[in-house]
């Protein structure tokens, strides 16, 4: 049983037994004529007014139990054994019209793919308030009182025009705010989040997760929130459990957990991510090497027993148990209750520290120029300025790294340069010339020379053929192989990203979202590129297979010396990739800097509430908040003046509003454009103020008790 007292609500509201309770739960599915039991004995509580996070990788199981807790199993799937309750009530006992009556009243699930969950045939707003009306027997106006209101709570621009709209007409980040509204306008006493705020820019995550514990504090809700962010976990959850193919492998307290991970798969987590604090960019991450196993064929072992730095030869042949190591903590793994030496694994860390360090010389030689490039998009009610006339370059050799919100202009810049989209004004130089115009018009050997790595790669690989066939297509193309050397060079870009010969003859739909990815970028690779544009490549991806990602990308970048310009919402993994960053809004550059200029003062003060909004998972670091308030100008009405002054927690008056802002130099490689005079701006403190003492030792120290 958890410690209540930690629980952040009001404790005369406590009951005396968890909202939802989780007993030894176990959950098969018939697949192909074999049974994968994909949970095995799972047990957790969830607490009114606590947040309790269930994190792992992708295929650990989260999501089946979030959809067992809703009765939602698709067919082939089966609870065999164990017992869920909610407010003391057997789920499996209850008929259809009481299941009906629980769900979207008393519990919610907001799903990670918002698009396949709203009604494609329904206004947004319909689809909101006939919940208020089912459930609350609201009438047709309060009905939409509540919905606006709630469309605005998750800070939808606009929320009577987006109330109107279809699915297909928002973005995906819209998408997803509407289904949180769905979830939050009945104040459930149980809310199930899985993967929530993935594609959501990190003000916006903010500003939801802001959201998320209001409503949690205020009506005593009771959150299971799935996730592998675990920045978010560090900010929103009072407690986490650590799953791993189908078990619960290390439960406990934030803080504890973070701070001493006591399971082997803990500390992995945790040494996948860039410090935030760290000003060496390029640095190899610590990934989990290895895969999931195949749960159709256990052995008697310790399930993480292959992947596992610690290894002894009692995990492969004995299952550990679960055990209490204290201070409410469990942990599933022999070396809990000590000490072990950890000597071989940090020596190989500070190996792959000097292996990896950062880039040497970028080149001084532009590669690519782009001088006021703009791209206008014609819609009814206006001109649309996605690209308002920005300029700059990137390197030869460099990693260009480009951040912004939602809808700031950087998927449309990338979809320029590659020639998937018409310029409306301005220059594109490659290699000093002018490649300004449309694919179609390219030659073969700029195709050759410039290639993409999408964010959806789901999206991007053809379902009908296989990765043989997918590798070989560009290399046909491009007649860089003989066609009896093909297949060899297919399996040499296979290696080069980790993979084997035996994904050769599997298609897209067997492969993780990280082994896709990969195909990607080794698809990219094949025509031997000078330029590839990487358009939010692991923003759905766990941190695990992230951090390979990462790694990989940056070990390509090395052994070819080809530039990259990474597009990302993640400051901190495109500070760790990065040489320089441009910070976008709105279609313009406001900040321009190498890596770490832009993680200390002066910032501009749209980069500083960037910087506010990351989530971080160092307890040791304490973090500026701030929100942007006021609203999101319109694109097709920008005016003159500063676009981001309407947010602006600085703005200096009219200036802001009707004069263009000033480009001011920080340093030979800093630029910010703002109206603040400089010597203010460094005035301001650091978003970040670093602990004396580091308790944050899980980068560092092996499990203990």
């Amino acid at each position: 049983m958890m410690n209540k007292g930690a629980v952040h609500t009001d404790q005369a509201k406590v009951m005396d037994e968890p909202v939802l309770s989780v007993q030894e739960l176990g959950i098969t599915y018939l697949t192909m004529g074999e049974n994968i039991p994909a949970v095995r004995k799972v047990s957790f509580d969830v607490w009114p007014g606590e947040a309790l996070a269930l994190v792992g990788e992708s295929g650990s199981g989260k999501s089946t139990i979030a959809y067992a807790i809703m009765r939602y199993l698709p067919g082939n799937g089966r609870i065999t054994r164990g017992k869920i309750f909610f407010q003391g009530v057997n789920i499996f006992r209850l008929t259809v019209n009481e299941l009906f009556s629980l769900r979207g009243r008393k519990t919610s699930l907001v799903p990670q793919d918002p698009l396949t969950s709203l009604n494609p045939s329904h206004r947004v707003g319909e689809q909101i308030a006939e919940i208020l009306k089912i459930h609350l027997q609201m009438s047709k106006k309060e009905a939409y009182d509540r919905t606006i209101e709630m469309l605005n709570q998750v800070s939808m621009p606009d929320p009577p025009v987006i109330a109107r709209k279809y699915p297909h007409e928002i973005s995906g980040g819209q998408q997803q705010r509407v289904l949180i509204a769905m979830a939050f306008c009945a104040h459930p006493d149980l809310l199930i989040m899985d993967e929530p705020t993935t594609g959501l820019d990190v003000t916006t995550e903010a500003r939801i997760l802001d959201l998320i514990e209001e409503m949690k504090q205020k009506y005593n809700t009771a959150i299971l929130y799935i996730t592998h962010n675990l920045g978010v976990v560090q900010r929103l959850c009072e407690r986490v459990a650590i799953i791993y193919a189908g078990e619960i492998v290390e439960k406990g307290d934030v803080v504890s957990v973070f701070n001493r991970p006591s399971h082997p798969y803990t500390l992995g987590l945790l040494r996948c991510i860039p410090k935030i604090h760290s000003k060496v960019s390029q640095e190899k991450l610590d990934a989990i090497e290895g895969f999931l196993p195949n749960l159709a064929h256990l052995s008697p072992s310790c399930i993480f027993a292959p992947r596992c730095p610690y290894v002894e030869d009692r995990c492969r042949s004995e299952i550990p148990p679960l055990i209490d190591i204290g201070l409410n903590r469990l942990s599933k793994c022999f070396l809990s209750k000590k000490p072990v030496n950890s000597n071989k694994l940090l020596l190989n860390r500070e190996k792959s520290r000097i292996e990896s360090g950062p880039s040497s010389d970028v080149c001084k030689e532009a590669l690519l120029e782009v001088n006021g490039l703009k791209k206008v998009y014609h819609i009814r009610k206006g001109n649309l300025r996605a690209v308002d006339g920005i300029s700059f370059e990137c390197k030869k050799g460099e990693i260009l790294g480009i951040v912004g919100e939602s809808g700031c202009g950087k998927t449309t810049l990338a979809r320029c340069i590659v020639g998937l989209a018409y310029l409306n004004g301005g220059k594109i130089l490659f290699d000093r010339r002018n490649i300004g115009v449309i694919s179609q018009k390219r030659s073969k050997e700029l195709h050759q020379k410039i290639q993409i790595v999408f964010q959806d790669p789901e999206a991007t690989l053809n379902p009908q053929k296989t990765v043989e066939q997918i590798l070989t297509r560009p290399l046909t193309l491009h007649s860089l192989v003989p066609k009896g050397e093909r297949r060899k060079q297919v399996v040499e870009l296979l290696e080069s990203v980790n993979l084997n010969e035996r994904f050769l003859s599997r298609y897209p739909h067997e492969l993780s979202g990280g082994e896709k990815q990969r195909v990607g970028i080794a698809r990219a690779f094949a025509t031997r590129p000078e330029l590839i544009i990487c358009d939010e490549p692991i923003s759905s991806l766990d941190v695990s297979v992230q951090a390979g990602i990462i790694n990989l990308l940056i070990e390509l970048q090395k052994v070819h010396n080809i530039s990259y310009i990474f597009i990302g919402h993640d400051l901190n993994v495109v500070r760790h990739i990065s040489n320089r960053i441009i910070v976008m809004y709105m279609g313009k550059i406001c900040e321009v800097g190498k890596s770490y200029e832009l993680f200390e003062p002066p910032y501009h003060p749209y980069t500083e509430a960037l910087l506010s909004a990351v989530p971080i998972l160092q307890p040791n670091v304490i973090q500026k908040r701030i929100r942007l308030e006021g609203p999101v100008p319109s694109p097709i009405n920008l005016g003159q003046g500063c676009p981001f002054h309407t947010r602006c927690p600085r703005k200096i008056g009219d200036t802001c509003v009707h004069t263009p802002p000033l480009e001011r130099k920080v340093t030979p490689s800093h630029t910010i454009t703002c109206h603040i005079p400089l010597k203010e701006l460094m005035r301001v403190k650091s978003v970040f103020e670093y602990g004396k003492s580091n308790q944050f030792s899980g980068a560092d120290d092996p499990p203990v008790n």
